[in-house]
């Protein structure tokens, strides 16, 4: 692994961070940043992987976690869908899409990944944390006033006769 600095002002205001040119690095500082909290960080690092491994649906993932935290909620779901396109058969896009969705209160689109992610699971572990969510948002149901989800469009009245 070959690390080089920054020259010039953009180095200063950075304090010298070197650059990274290894995904799997930087994927790993990644994590670990969400790890400890530090969401703005992590999502400029995972945004560096992501630009270095386009094809990597376990950083697209850690990138939409990252930026959900930092409530960018339009682009935690570009990322977190990007993440599952890459990986059809994953639980963790579908699940993680899913928690997005019932934090922002879109409960439909939630119950959709929740199940996407429940139909792909591969152990009780994983049925737990989707049922787990599912009762959370069970309960916040009965406290909810009624909202129309848009799921289908306006009936037409009938005219009449």
């Amino acid at each position: 692994m070959e690390v080089q600095f920054e020259t010039g002002a953009e180095s200063v205001a950075k304090r010298s961070t070197p650059i990274i040119r290894d995904a799997q690095v930087l994927l790993r500082r990644g994590i670990d940043l969400i790890e400890r909290n530090r969401f703005e960080e992590a999502a400029s690092v995972l945004g560096q992987a992501v630009e270095l491994e386009p094809g990597s649906s376990t950083t697209f993932l850690a990138l939409g976690i990252a930026l959900g935290r930092l409530l960018r909620i339009p682009e935690a779901e570009e990322a977190l869908e990007k993440a599952a396109e890459l990986d059809p058969k994953g639980f963790y896009p579908r699940y993680r899409l899913g928690e997005l969705y019932m934090r922002v209160g879109v409960p439909t689109a939630a119950r959709e990944h929740l199940q996407a992610a429940m139909d792909l699971s591969h152990n009780a572990e994983e049925r737990s944390l989707v049922r787990q969510l599912l009762a959370l948002d069970d309960k916040r149901g009965a406290k909810r006033i009624w909202r129309p989800d848009f799921s289908r469009l306006f009936r037409r009245r009938k005219p009449p006769q």
